[in-house]
């Protein structure tokens, strides 16, 4: 099959790490609170994002 679509523009570094990036939202969507976005505000999101990505570096 043909692909209609003209590929998107991207630099090879970027496509290159794709991997990596898509198996990190897979380990922070582990923690619920991230999975589910249960903080109110963007700002204590963001704090739970930190922290999420924080223990899992330490690991």
């Amino acid at each position: 099959a043909k692909r209609t679509e003209a590929p998107v523009a991207c630099p090879p570094w970027i496509y290159h790490n794709r991997s990596r990036v898509e198996c990190l939202w897979a380990r922070l969507k582990e923690w619920r609170a991230v999975a589910t976005r249960y903080e109110k505000t963007a700002c204590s999101f963001m704090g739970v994002l930190c922290m999420a990505a924080t223990i899992d570096w330490i690991k």
